[in-house]
């Protein structure tokens, strides 16, 4: 069931409705689901936009080989021919971009999203709905807010702390981030219903490791910068702990 209101979430979130209407619609959010999980996506979007923007910078030289390719002669002085093949490479590089898209759009959907994610954890300066290191404390603060449980809980000798907590939304579904620590390492651990998302269990990425399993009628995926012994090493902790 899609809302007639969904549309305004881009305006919304941008600030570009009338002061009233953004005042309308904050209101129309308390109360629909699909708003507020598409608002929240766009929000955590444009926070994983700015974070990459900061960390990653094209090269001058970049930039001038790209305005020297889009710019071709006018087309006063470009033969007819030259022109036809022009729009070609032009269409070829649209065909090629599509298709990037869909791909990452497809199978790689929900692990590039949550990826995305865990960099707007690692970047912000509240990452934490709920902060706590006692998993007495953060299971029950997502009582009410996602539609299962979970059990947090680490062995105490082992290298891994517990930091918090998040809601987040993938797939416009709910889900719970808990992030770990270890050795200045954090690793976002993301559980949702298996039935609410789609996607590999690991997907290749230069920057992070990315693992998940299904275990029961939970999706759990890890995503983080640390080694992927220490991924793995967490995932069979947290299926000790939530064996039935």
């Amino acid at each position: 069931m899609n809302c007639e209101q969904r549309e305004k979430t881009g305006l919304y979130v941008d600030g570009e409705l009338e002061p009233s209407a953004q005042h309308t619609f904050a209101a129309h959010l308390e109360n629909c689901n699909e708003c507020s999980a598409a608002v929240l996506e766009q929000q955590e979007l444009k926070k994983a936009v700015r974070v990459a923007a900061k960390r990653f910078s094209a090269p001058p030289e970049l930039y001038a080989a790209a305005r020297k390719q889009i710019s071709p002669p006018s087309a006063a002085r470009l033969p007819w021919w030259k022109a036809v093949l022009v729009a070609a490479c032009l269409v070829v590089v649209a065909a090629v971009g599509f298709a990037w898209y869909s791909g990452r759009q497809g199978s790689n959907a929900t692990i590039a999203q949550l990826v995305d994610q865990h960099v707007t954890m690692l970047a912000s300066p509240n990452p934490y709905d709920v902060i706590s290191q006692d998993p007495h404390t953060v299971n029950p603060w997502f009582q009410g807010k996602v539609p299962f449980t979970f059990n947090p809980a680490v062995p105490a000798d082992s290298p891994f702390k517990l930091l918090g907590g998040k809601l987040v939304y993938a797939q416009r579904s709910p889900g719970a981030e808990l992030v770990y620590l270890v050795r200045q390492h954090k690793i976002s651990v993301f559980i949702f219903q298996a039935r609410d998302v789609h996607g590999p269990a690991s997907a290749a990425n230069l920057a992070f490791t990315t693992e998940g399993w299904q275990q029961g009628a939970l999706q759990y995926y890890v995503i983080t910068d640390a080694a992927r012994e220490d991924a793995e090493r967490l995932r069979s902790l947290l299926q000790d702990a939530n064996r039935q």
